[in-house]
């Protein structure tokens, strides 16, 4: 093997895995990601992020003080007994761990479909020309944003001695999560709703999609990425404040 061979493969062996790099530079990493067409990398690290999440509310919640104020406006709490209030503490914790749970095994596998689904679709509404091997490649790459907040989320759950079921999230997301945390007091709620649309790792996705529509379905760049915002926007517009959601 000459020096330049030898040079070469070293240069990939400690070469920055595509989808990594598609997080800072994704007009390069979505190229070598659609060009490489791996899958399962990007998804396991999703599915492990999610359910290390998902620990960390496990270990950290406390829904003792929420079933306290819980009880006491429906006026049950003068006669209930200390045993009463501990089943219902724990009833309330089943209730907030286990959609969780179930979240953290569903979301990332149903999300691939979905982006493959939408990279098709957005494809094929744009003019442009989807292969087939590439797609599920960009779409698994684009799982690593909210893969990164589930991360960061579980950092900030054990910063905490405990947390509540009905409390703030433990990493803000939104422009309305950041309005509270500064303001201490939530916005008048059509602001709230509003200020909702704005989530910055959902947008982060967003941008990896159009970088993947560029590189999988042969899209313009201008038109992929004006394309993909717009449908962003109108989803989250949908989602957040025509379905209130949160």
């Amino acid at each position: 093997m000459s020096e330049a061979q030898t040079a070469e493969v070293q240069t990939q062996r400690w070469s920055v895995p595509a989808a990594a790099l598609a997080l800072v530079a994704p007009d390069v990493g979505m190229e070598r990601v659609a060009r490489k067409g791996r899958v399962r990398g990007p998804l396991l690290v999703a599915l492990a992020c999610a359910l290390l999440s998902a620990g960390a509310g496990v270990l950290r919640v406390d829904a003792k003080d929420a079933t306290l104020r819980a009880m006491d406006k429906a006026g049950e709490l003068q006669t209930s007994s200390d045993r009463q209030v501990e089943d219902n503490t724990k009833s309330a914790e089943r209730v907030y761990l286990e959609p969780r749970f179930a979240g953290a095994l569903v979301q990332p596998p149903l999300q691939l479909g979905l982006l493959c689904v939408a990279i098709f679709g957005l494809a094929w509404f744009l003019r442009g020309r989807s292969e087939g091997r590439a797609v599920p490649a960009v779409a698994a790459a684009a799982l690593l944003p909210n893969a990164l907040a589930n991360l960061l989320e579980a950092g900030a759950t054990f910063q905490h001695a405990a947390i509540a079921p009905d409390g703030p999230p433990a990493l803000p997301r939104t422009l309305a999560d950041f309005w509270t945390l500064l303001a201490g007091h939530p916005a008048a709620a059509p602001a709230m709703k509003l200020l909702s649309v704005f989530d910055i790792f959902s947008f982060w996705t967003a941008l990896l999609v159009g970088f993947g529509l560029v590189a999988a379905g042969h899209v313009p760049q201008r038109r992929a990425l004006a394309g993909t915002l717009i449908a962003w926007l109108c989803l989250r517009l949908i989602t957040q404040v025509a379905a209130g959601g949160h």
